[in-house]
């Protein structure tokens, strides 16, 4: 793996992320791979298959409000010819009913190269529990 690729790799996964953070469907758009091949698993949902069932849920997130912050922790990528796999820990804040709520997501997202360009093909997020220290300083 060379360290040029991983930084590329890196870059489109935080492109997904600032995506995330920011309701931004025309980002999710150009991080993702545009065919059947995709899929995605939302926490706690099954999974997607293709890139118009994966558009349609990050629409509905995004209609539903977006979180106050993104982040992500515990970074690791690897790159192995045209694919590439990254895994992180989300931390994602929303305010409800005026408190902040932080969820927590064990996340692994798999990258193709096509050509110069490498595209997300797959991305899968599990529910975390939050530990105790997080909740008590949220009160």
């Amino acid at each position: 793996m060379s360290d040029e690729q991983s930084k590329e790799v890196l870059r489109i996964n935080e492109k997904f992320y600032r995506a995330l953070e920011n309701g931004r469907l025309d980002l999710m758009e150009e991080v993702w791979l545009k065919d059947q091949r995709a899929k995605c698993v939302h926490p706690g949902w099954p999974m997607l298959w293709g890139w118009e069932a994966i558009r349609q849920s990050w629409k509905n997130i995004f209609d539903s409000g977006v979180p106050t912050k993104v982040q992500i922790s515990n970074v690791t990528t690897e790159v192995l010819g045209d694919l590439a796999w990254v895994t992180c820990i989300e931390h994602i804040s929303y305010v409800v009913r005026d408190q902040i709520q932080i969820n927590l997501a064990q996340a692994t997202n798999i990258f193709e190269r096509q050509g110069s360009r490498w595209f997300m093909i797959h991305h899968h997020a599990s529910p975390m529990p939050v530990p105790k220290k997080v909740d008590e300083k949220l009160q």
